[in-house]
């Protein structure tokens, strides 16, 4: 296994030969070492070290500090700082660069590699951390629609691009919150309270609202630790805008067609409450409806007619033309007549007829038959 190598920034270089040799019989490598901030930086970006070695007062115009925080955002490597002095204001400002050790001059070879080693390892740790929330990220953008995970304080964890994207110029706020996503209108305040409300719901919740001109399907997750405790949720929201119009446009050809089958119940009823005989049929003379005075005097219910021609109904001894090639010539006339029908039980009803095409959109679709019968 590869040692790791260090690299020294001491501007004495006294003392810089005898951390060199220290960290050798440690069995650390050296990557180099510098005097200044500025020539630490260039051989750094050539040696690209595992760990860097600052002495916080150096020469040249950057000190330690301002050399660590460009080390830290350029490479991500990580530095332990080495100075002989240890002020609040000196240790504030170094905080601000996150260093992965301190060590106060004079300082022993134990103490020396234990903090190397520490440091090492915590970084280590945190790139384990970085990936995996570099994965979790990959995951969570696999979902098109917005995504994230609270934990119990409801501090977001994780979210993805999707819900970046509600932010205010697509970038999501510091440090954020269930209520900074409210309060920046990334989410609804119905979905904040809902999540406040059934964060620890053993079952997911799942409700739809409308936010923005536009339906949304929430679902509030409950995420589970290592000992089965609730202490995160994820939150997935779906835009269903398309799904909720299909579904009220359904809704309303439903009223539509219930409105139109009142109506068309209605008309039957006035239908069947005539006394005369009421048949339609098809512009070729299939029969396609009778009402019930009809039927009562005729003895044919619907099943029985439904699809046979009028004309099967005629007394074969009348000379009416009620035939299909009646049908087919005149279809466009108001027939009247008198007419003998033959009864479901070989009776022979005499009666007055009238016959009247019914147009939809200017188009002949079907013949109604209005009969009274003839008493004498």
């Amino acid at each position: 296994m590869e040692s790791p190598s260090i690299f020294i920034v001491e501007d004495e270089a006294i003392v810089a030969d005898d951390i060199r040799e220290t960290l050798r019989g440690l069995g650390y490598s050296v990557a180099g070492t510098a005097k200044s901030g500025e020539s630490a930086l260039e051989k750094i970006a050539e040696s690209r070290p595992n760990l860097v070695l600052m002495d916080i007062h150096i020469a040249g115009k950057m000190d330690g500090i301002e050399t660590a925080a460009v080390v830290h955002a350029t490479w991500n490597i990580p530095v332990v700082f080495l100075t002989a002095y240890a002020d609040n204001a000196l240790l504030e400002r170094a905080k601000k660069t996150e260093p992965y050790g301190y060590l106060i001059k004079p300082y022993d070879d134990r103490g020396l590699q234990s903090t190397i080693e520490m440091a090492l390892y915590k970084f280590r740790a945190d790139e384990r951390v970085r990936d995996n929330e570099a994965l979790v990220r990959s995951l969570l953008n696999l979902n098109s629609e917005p995504v994230f995970i609270l934990d119990r304080d409801t501090r977001v964890l994780a979210s993805n691009d999707a819900l970046t994207a509600r932010g205010p110029g697509g970038t999501t706020p510091p440090a954020m919150t269930l209520d900074t996503l409210a309060s920046s209108g990334m989410i609804s305040p119905e979905l904040r309270a809902a999540v406040q409300a059934h964060f620890f719901d053993p079952a997911p919740f799942r409700f739809v609202e409308e936010y923005q001109g536009k339906w949304i399907s929430h679902a509030i997750t409950p995420l589970l630790d290592q000992n089965n405790r609730i202490t995160r949720c994820a939150v997935e929201s779906y835009d269903i805008t398309e799904v909720k119009k299909r579904e009220l446009d359904l809704a309303g050809l439903t009223t539509q067609l219930e409105s139109e089958k009142q109506s068309l119940l209605l008309f039957s009823a006035m239908l069947d409450s005539m006394d005369d005989f009421v048949i339609a049929t098809d512009m070729m003379g299939a029969i396609l409806y009778v009402n019930r005075t009809f039927h009562e005097r005729f003895g044919y219910s619907i099943e029985d007619v439904s699809g046979k021609h009028i004309g099967a109904l005629k007394d074969p001894a009348d000379a009416f033309a009620l035939d299909t090639n009646a049908f087919f010539v005149d279809k466009k006339r108001v027939w009247s007549g008198n007419v003998t029908l033959m009864s479901k039980f070989g009776l022979a009803i005499r009666t007055l007829l009238k016959s009247t095409p019914v147009a939809l959109d200017r188009h002949n679709v079907c013949r109604v038959f209005v009969l009274r019968e003839r008493l004498s």
